[in-house]
């Protein structure tokens, strides 16, 4: 069984900068292929590994829904799916990365997210971990896209209404029934020490433990010139948290 992270919190938070250097550190600490999963509609963590993603999940239901009587004879829609799904999987060489994409036409969402679900179970196997960077704020929870998880990773930025919103998803995850055996509230972008009113508010949201992302310039100028975190420093202040955060996941 993979060991599956599941990234999550609102928006503007930093969730898919998390997600991108779990990627790499877990890549680097094993020697392994990643497999990453942007489950956000608003895609961006292929842009932050550095690689283009030439067709979503989205974008792969338009295409069954406009050819589906161009399925050959004899060939399962399902099985038709899993072939295009594979297709649309975008490789590194340290990862391999699926991308949800936006729904492009009328219909309901549940349907890419029943594909995705049913992508993940039959490939997750190949991989020893899923990182998995999820849309902002609760929906994907309340969706059930990720059935099971490890690690429940939600991100916050050191404000107090930051806090609120991961507190309600930790809360969601829980009376959704989610599966998910350990969680962990990441505070992101922090300059200097976390102010002790806030560290009282951390230590009461629920979560089984907390650490920091610090600011860092780097990773602010990386995204300022397009190029993906991939470049960062080894020794760049968000980098070394990310490889101490992997330390201490169970």
């Amino acid at each position: 069984m993979p060991y599956v992270i599941a990234v999550a919190g609102k928006g503007g938070v930093g969730k898919s900068t998390l997600s991108a250097l779990l990627v790499r550190t877990l890549s680097e600490r094993t020697g392994e292929v990643i497999l990453a999963v942007d489950a956000d509609p608003n895609a961006n963590l292929g842009d932050k590994l550095g690689v283009k993603v030439e067709r979503t999940i989205g974008q792969l239901r338009e295409d069954l829904l406009n050819r589906a009587d161009e399925i050959p004879a004899g060939v399962s829609k399902q099985d038709a799916v899993m072939y295009q799904l594979r297709l649309a999987m975008a490789e590194g060489e340290t990862f391999d990365l699926v991308t949800m994409g936006r729904q492009e036409g009328r219909g309901c969402y549940c349907y890419i997210n029943n594909l995705l679900r049913t992508f993940l179970d039959s490939v997750m196997g190949d991989y020893r971990y899923v990182v998995i960077d999820n849309e902002a704020g609760m929906e994907h929870l309340s969706r059930r896209t990720c059935q099971r998880m490890d690690m429940l990773m939600v991100v916050s930025d050191p404000t107090a209404v930051g806090l609120t919103t991961a507190r309600r998803i930790l809360e969601l995850a829980r009376e959704m029934e989610v599966e998910f055996s350990h969680s962990m509230l990441v505070i992101s972008r922090v300059r200097g020490e976390v102010p002790d009113g806030l560290r009282h508010d951390i230590e009461d949201a629920g979560f089984e433990s907390w650490t920091v992302l610090p600011h860092d310039d780097e990773v602010d100028r990386l995204a300022e010139e397009g190029r993906p975190l991939t470049e960062l420093s080894r020794d760049s202040p968000a980098a070394a948290a990310v490889r101490q955060l992997v330390t201490r996941m169970r």
